[in-house]
């Protein structure tokens, strides 16, 4: 028995072994595939994509290999392909994308992301003023409530105070999750791995996101106890609208395709989407403000011409152009999506003279392509203006190669909200604060590798904070 066993492994192992050769023999003589380092048979280029900082490891290869490389990964899966950032294009997703991004425009009507912005901040900016008659405070905690207590609002309807149980259950869960993703995990290389012999990295992953949806599920089902069509109070809200349309028509593909799965789904997706890149894009401004006061204060003067001692609203916007291409630039000059997100070919391509198949995933280097010579003058240089026309204003025909929220259908579904807003934000800490870098301590724009695989932040986040406005 032992030997037949050892037979029909074998056998399979053969099997397996040939089958795999035909596969990628007939792939290479069909297709002219990119250029790319040799992968380990089903386990892929894993010397590469367990690398924290992956897209500067990419940048060292197209030296070699060009501007195009193939690299082996193993599938890219997300819960069940429900959530609108990793899910395959198809009729469900363009469907689900639909209704975010109406439930987002909707909600966002008016001056509603104003008031958000304005209360938060003034909540954790006297935290940070209190915090700094101490000395340098630590800028990460301050960042998380910023960007937290926004989107919790924005998505559940409450306006939470700063250590509420709620959303700190939440920061730690992330926090959780992005100390124990680290380098990357075993289950990666080996998915069998995962329902055999789970790591114990992975057992922690898989336990943090079942108690977050199960968290966000309470809170769909607080808010259909209580949803009144006539009274849309949040995201949450909006999307219920949606099934509740969908219901009165007897729309019943639509109602499928708006279960509580989905729905949860996708208010992870805007809530979890959102929190790691927007702080980042934080952490650096800051960083580059903090270490070039000479174009802070260029900032701050536009800001005090503008609104003086009133609170910031989008409106303003327009007469701050110095401000955003600053904010532009930090978008550029900051790693804060190293590879953005994945896309996945819907047919047969071409991509710089190269075949690339159906179902290939692809991505873009953000982080070479902010640094190319050819599109950027000096691009290790922090300089605003690249964004200016002649006349001091934004110009948008300098913006073909900045793609920080990605390009295509895969666009980032927040794009629209998120400049305004991450504006907003900076315009509010710089109206008020004079911030500067600790006594002694040199600028150092050089990024590490901290808790988000594939990002860097600012090697030290801590900063001096001045009121200018009292």
């Amino acid at each position: 028995m032992l030997l037949l066993n050892l037979l029909n492994v074998q056998t399979v192992l053969v099997a397996l072994t040939v089958g795999l050769l035909v596969y990628v023999i007939r792939r290479r003589f069909i297709y002219r595939l990119p250029p790319g380092p040799w992968a380990i048979p089903l386990i892929g280029n894993f010397e590469v994509y367990t690398k924290p900082l992956v897209h500067r490891l990419i940048l060292q290869l197209s030296e070699k290999y060009g501007p195009v490389i193939r690299f082996s990964f193993v599938s890219l899966i997300s819960e069940g392909y429900k959530n609108i950032a990793l899910a395959s294009y198809s009729p469900m997703w363009q469907y689900h994308r639909r209704v975010a991004m109406k439930a987002l425009r909707n909600y966002l009507q008016g001056d509603l992301l104003e008031k958000l912005t304005q209360d938060n901040m003034t909540k954790v900016m006297n935290m940070m003023a209190a915090e700094a008659e101490k000395g340098p405070i630590e800028l990460k905690s301050h960042l998380d409530n910023i960007v937290f207590y926004q989107l919790f609002t924005l998505c559940f309807g409450e306006n939470k105070e700063i250590g509420d149980p709620d959303v700190e259950f939440l920061l730690r869960e992330k926090d959780n999750v992005n100390e124990a993703i680290g380098n990357g995990l075993r289950e990666d290389l080996l998915p069998f791995l995962k329902d055999v012999y789970p790591s114990k990295r992975y057992i922690i992953i898989k336990e943090a996101a079942d108690r977050v949806f199960s968290f966000l599920n309470r809170l769909l089902q607080k808010h259909q106890e209580t949803f009144d069509p006539n009274n849309i109070r949040d995201l949450c809200d909006h999307l219920l609208l949606a099934r509740s349309e969908a219901e009165k028509s007897g729309d019943d593909e639509s109602l499928e395709k708006l279960n509580d799965t989905y729905l949860v789904q996708t208010l992870s997706d805007i809530f979890f989407a959102g929190v790691d890149t927007t702080r980042l894009t934080l952490e650096w401004f800051l960083c580059f403000i903090s270490g070039l006061p000479e174009i802070q204060a260029k900032c701050q003067a536009e800001i005090d011409k503008t609104i003086g001692r009133r609170c910031p609203s989008i409106a303003d916007r327009q007469a701050l152009s110095y401000t955003e291409a600053c904010l532009y630039e930090t978008m550029r000059a900051g790693v804060i999506a190293g590879l953005g997100v994945p896309h996945l070919t819907i047919c047969d391509t071409q991509v710089g003279g190269y075949d690339i198949p159906k179902d290939t995933v692809v991505l873009i280097n953000h982080f070479a392509l902010h640094r190319d010579t050819k599109y950027w003058k000096d691009p290790e240089k922090f300089d605003p203006l690249r964004f200016l026309d002649e006349n001091g204003k934004m110009d948008p025909t300098k913006l073909d190669s900045w793609l920080p929220f990605s390009a295509g259908r895969r666009v980032c579904l927040g794009e629209s909200i998120a400049k305004p807003e991450i504006l907003m934000m900076c315009v509010h800490l710089l109206q008020r604060f004079e911030i500067s870098l600790p006594e002694g301590v040199k600028p150092n724009f050089a990024g590490v590798h901290r808790d988000v695989f594939g990002t860097e932040s600012p090697a030290d986040l801590r900063i001096v904070v001045k009121e200018r406005l009292r």
